[in-house]
């Protein structure tokens, strides 16, 4: 434990603890000594001198934000002396700084300048010199601005691109008093700044400024300040929204709070005018002799009550199906899930949970006894190695990405990464291993054959914590033995030595983390793939303690969430079958109905939904959320399937490439319109909070669902706000009791937490797993070949994924200027080797075909990103709709699509 000392600062006796920062320790205790360089995320610079002060035995005048504090300190903070020192010092500063003032930022420089008297010219000492220095201004960024003439060279902006987000894209040109901040080599349109924010935040003038709303807001004037969940990834951001007017102005990262500690991505600081964007959807709409028209809610909720009712009573409960929403609320979900089970009387209802990580949760269920990462997002910061798997972090989860890079650049952490296609974060990896595309068994396989042939199993752990102990490890050890090192490289491609080092490197970690993306799980095989790093992991006994275990980062804002609250085909909340006869009563008692009326019977998935509605089975659904029409695999027999409903409710905030096919349309709030919470990728429960109303007649989701279910006939209770249903979500999934609006106030909390006095769970599995047994389950597995392979019709394999600037299917981020100026073109990644060989030239616009359909007019990149033979595409764009050519076969386990892997053809 930190050595608790006391020091004095103007005669006042402060406890600290020894070694801390001495100027942090003063403004910890609401000693303002002033300041303009420092930020308690960034080393300290000591180059604006401000926050001097005098230490008793040290000679002159010391910038406290140098100095570690020690036992018996004495420190003069404030005195006549000091106070005349710093006066000058800004003085100086002002003299070649453009004072001007729009109102449209915050200005620490600025609130020091009236401080100290010097807005009145009478009080300077220094005439004011900086239009002849001939400062440049750089408009070039999609997302600020930059004005050299308001920049004090404090360093904080280059300090957190480099130390806080790890990207170190900013530095000075020139030198002394005409030197300025530059992007990159020059521009900062040109250079590599994705637009994360990170430097307008952390700037004390208006050097570095937001572009959006600049003409609009006033910082001054009427602006209110609301906390809330960013609605992209499955980080969980924190937010503070800016709102003038009844507009969003401005969004920033949430300082001292986790999970991201005032970090944002670009989508999370500049990706919130979707929500007042004129697209969206503001009445209620019916279609009428096959053209939408407005609607009132009763006539539109009456319509949906009376259809369903319909097919219900002709065709039975199981004609009826529902897809929940990982970008809505719990409460948004539950009540959802809730409606399908007690009034459509079934248990078909499912979410896009099952087409990205179902095999990862499968595996995990099946192993562990739970499907969330095991750890907390801040560990990654202090792991000593971090195996990335499929998962590429720094577009899909960019904040997490920085805690990654920040144990690599600063803790000497070692990154190993396992994908076929090449990714920002291998700029940092220590090793990569790119195998061929569905060889990610085999690829595992061998290095669990490394760590057992050298070795580096942990047999206690073994004995004491996985089901079978050494008997269930002989039959792991019998059924890798073939996969020798050279054998592997035949199958994978991945050099054996590379193979090699990165299984020793993992079984020796003292703190190695997983975190393992789509790219394994959206797999026929990706249960596998789980199960084989599972093996690895429980074989060294790399779970179970902090900075150890398996973390699939969440592709979503609410996945995680989604699933913890029971909207799914084979669980009730917290994860409990729906085949559990005693939980159904437990479920049945919570919510006031005789337990006869719940199903027993496991429900369709996803796809098996969409199945059924082909095959004349599934009658009517009720889509929340969700865009099947361009997330789907095989789009067109999707398409084929949902024209054969007799009757489709699509509800969202805006109209999709679903909403087409709907019978009804339901308009819905966005994120921050709603009252709520969200479950991150670390297991933390979050709040949602109101900022803005919602434009024209837009309802919650959760309201919707309440008057659909009281016109069927059904009334699912009677709850006068979102707290309410999170008071009964907490009483129906054990792993939330503790869990309350109240408590979650100021921090999100960690499940399990499951009485009110518990703090959370940041680390899963310390002492046993979730399993009945409480041991951890070894799955061996075998490496199978795909069955889609390449051929000479269709020679390429395709590989889908995301970027960091759209978001799922692009209905929201497309909305934000900001981000369609990054990137707002579909593309094919294609290999130099396959481009020479079959003529293809960059930008050259070409149509991809697959056993199952085609898309034109992709724009080809040539590309090392991939290997010969394999090709890449995102699949947010509308226009490029990949998912027509990837195949709806399925992980038998888990039922989730193979998206990594479909042969096509490319001319």
């Amino acid at each position: 434990m930190s050595k608790q000392i006391k020091l004095t600062i103007d005669n006042r006796t402060i406890n600290a603890t020894e070694g801390a920062n001495l100027l942090q320790v003063a403004k910890d205790n609401n000693i303002p000594i002033p300041h303009l360089c420092y930020h308690k995320k960034l080393s300290p610079t000591g180059a604006c001198r401000l926050c001097i002060v005098k230490i008793k035995g040290q000679r002159g005048m010391i910038a406290s934000c140098a100095v570690n504090v020690s036992d018996g300190m004495e420190v003069v903070a404030f005195d006549e002396e000091l106070e005349e020192a710093r006066k000058y010092l800004l003085d100086y500063l002002l003299s070649e700084h453009d004072e001007t003032y729009d109102g449209t930022y915050t200005d620490e420089f600025r609130e020091l300048i009236f401080k100290y008297g010097l807005d009145k010219k009478e009080n300077r000492r220094f005439p004011s010199i900086w239009k002849e220095l001939g400062y440049p201004k750089d408009e070039t960024s999609p997302v600020l601005s930059y004005d050299a003439a308001k920049c004090i060279k404090c360093f904080r902006c280059i300090k957190a691109c480099d130390e806080v987000q790890g990207k170190n894209v900013l530095s000075f040109t020139n030198r002394g008093i005409i030197s300025y901040i530059i992007g990159g080599f020059d521009k900062w349109g040109e250079s590599e700044c994705d637009g994360c924010g990170e430097c307008i935040q952390l700037c004390p003038t208006g050097a570095i400024v937001e572009k959006l709303h600049r003409t609009e807001i006033n910082v001054e004037n009427g602006i209110r300040e609301v906390r809330t969940t960013c609605p992209y990834c499955g980080v969980g951001c924190q937010l503070d929204l800016l709102v003038q007017d009844g507009k969003i102005v401005r969004s920033n990262g949430a300082e001292g709070v986790s999970p991201n500690d005032g970090r944002l991505c670009v989508k999370g600081r500049f990706g919130y005018d979707y929500v007042q964007h004129p697209d969206r959807l503001t009445t209620p709409l019916i279609k009428k002799d096959g053209q939408f028209v407005e609607a009132s809610w009763d006539e539109a909720l009456d319509l949906v009550a009376q259809k369903f009712t319909e097919i219900k009573e002709k065709y039975g409960r199981k004609a009826l199906a529902g897809y929940a929403s990982a970008k809505t609320t719990n409460e948004d979900n539950y009540l959802f899930m809730k409606l399908v089970r007690l009034v459509f009387g079934n248990n078909n209802v499912d979410y896009c949970t099952r087409l990205c990580h179902a095999s990862t949760v499968t595996a995990m269920l099946r192993s562990l006894g739970d499907g969330a990462g095991s750890n907390s997002i801040e560990d990654y910061e202090t792991s000593d190695c971090i195996l990335v798997t499929g998962n590429n972090m720094i577009e899909t989860h960019p904040v997490t990405a920085t805690f990654v890079k920040y144990a690599a650049q600063r803790n000497g952490g070692k990154i190993i990464i396992i994908d076929p296609k090449w990714t920002p974060l291998v700029k940092d990896a220590h090793i990569w291993l790119q195998p061929k595309l569905g060889t990610d068994v085999a690829l595992l396989n061998g290095m669990i054959r490394v760590i057992i042939e050298e070795d580096l199993i942990d047999r206690e752990f073994i004995s004491k914590r996985v089901d079978g102990g050494m008997e269930a490890f002989e039959e792991l050890r019998a059924l890798v033995q073939k996969y020798t090192p050279g054998y592997t490289e035949e199958i994978t491609g991945v050099p054996a030595h590379l193979m090699e080092e990165a299984a020793r490197i993992y079984a020796r970690a003292e703190r190695p983390l997983i975190a393992t993306g789509m790219g394994y799980s959206q797999q026929v095989t990706g249960t596998h793939n789980v199960f084989c790093l599972i093996n690895m992991m429980l074989i060294s006994g790399q779970i179970g303690r902090v900075g150890a275990g398996l973390n699939p980062p969440r592709g979503q804002n609410n996945v995680q969430g989604v699933s913890d609250v029971g909207a799914s085909p084979f669980t009730y909340p917290g994860y409990i079958s729906v085949e559990d006869d005693e939980n159904r009563r437990r479920v049945a008692e919570i919510w006031g109905v005789p337990y006869e009326e719940l199903d027993g019977e496991k429900g369709l998935s996803t796809v098996e939904i969409m199945q059924a509605a082909y095959d004349g089975n599934i009658k009517g659904m009720y889509i929340m959320g969700e865009n099947p029409m361009l997330t789907d695999p095989n789009l067109n027999h999707t398409e084929e399937a949902i024209k054969k409903l007799d009757f489709l409710v699509v509800q969202d905030i805006f109209h999709t490439e679903t909403t087409p096919f709907a019978d009804v349309i339901l308009p819905a709030t966005a994120f921050a319109e709603s009252e709520g919470t969200y479950v991150n990728s670390d297991r933390r429960v979050l709040r949602v909070r109101k900022a803005v109303d919602p434009p024209g007649q837009v309802r919650q989701d959760w309201e919707i669902v309440m008057e659909i279910a009281k016109r069927m006939g059904k009334p699912l209770g009677n709850y006068q706000n979102e707290s309410e249903i999170w008071d009964e979500i907490a009483k129906a999934a054990p792993i939330f009791a503790g869990i309350s609006f109240k408590r979650l106030e100021h921090h999100g909390i960690q499940w399990p937490c499951p009485h009110k006095d518990h703090p959370g769970t940041a680390t899963l599995f310390e002492e046993r797993f979730n399993t009945p047994s409480g041991l951890g389950k070894l799955h061996p597995v075998d490496y199978a070949e795909q069955s889609e392979k390449a051929d000479a019709e269709y020679p390429f394999i395709l590989n889908t994924g995301r970027i960091l600037y759209q978001y799922h299917s692009s209905t929201m981020s497309r909305r934000n200027k900001a981000l369609t100026d990054f990137a707002n073109e579909a593309y094919v990644l294609v290999h130099p080797e396959d481009a020479a060989k079959h003529g293809f030239a960059d930008g050259q616009k070409v149509t991809i075909t697959s056993r199952r359909g085609k898309i034109e007019n992709i724009a080809v990149q040539i590309s090392t990103e991939v290997l010969p033979g394999e090709l890449f595409m995102p699949f947010h764009y509308s226009e490029a709709p990949v998912n027509k050519l990837t195949r709806d076969e399925l992980d038998p386990y888990s039922k989730i699509a193979p998206f990594k892997l479909s042969a096509v053809n490319v001319v």
